[in-house]
């Protein structure tokens, strides 16, 4: 199924499948802080943004994975980025990460709920993956509070960086 069309709106906030037109946003707020847990390090140009994005429109439209910029709904203030993934698992798993200065409001839990409601309304899955590093108990709290179980464990890759050791929710849609 063809991803390059999701959109979501949740009550505070409006998810879309990446356009080109957001490579600035994404460059301008991916920090080292941002990247501490992630398996990416920031772009050195908004160009290998705009690279990477050519990337993401072509997996989108192949239906293996979409990048979702997430914005303010009232504002359009770009907040982060999203993601359903079909990578290891036979089963889509869901990413997030919010800029630094919009942390801590809630912002990643809603839309990893409004990815959730696209998954199990538009895809028709079952249940979903949620990996966090061991260490990111933030991150973690966002399956946790959605009634997530821990199923597994992983080593996270880094391009530049230590390995680190991830956990392995799964959240029911049902």
């Amino acid at each position: 199924m063809d991803l390059s069309s999701l959109e979501i709106e949740t009550e505070r906030l409006r998810l879309r499948a990446y356009r080109a037109d957001d490579a600035r946003d994404i460059f301008d707020a991916v920090t080292p802080e941002i990247c501490e847990y992630m398996t990416f390090n920031p772009a050195q140009s908004v160009d290998e943004i705009r690279e990477l994005g050519r990337k993401w429109l072509v997996l989108a439209a192949e239906g293996r994975e979409v990048a979702v910029p997430i914005r303010e709904k009232a504002s359009t203030r770009f907040l982060g980025m999203g993601g359903i993934h079909y990578r290891k698992h036979q089963r889509p798993d869901l990413g997030i990460w919010i800029r630094a200065d919009a942390q801590g409001q809630g912002y990643g839990r809603e839309a990893i709920v409004g990815l959730i409601g696209y998954v199990r309304d538009v895809l028709r899955e079952a249940d979903v993956l949620y990996v966090a590093a061991e260490e990111n108990h933030r991150s973690r709290r966002i399956p946790e509070s959605l009634g997530g179980e821990l199923c597994g464990s992983d080593i996270v890759q880094r391009p530049c960086g230590p390995l680190y050791p991830g956990v392995i929710y799964r959240i029911a849609l049902s």
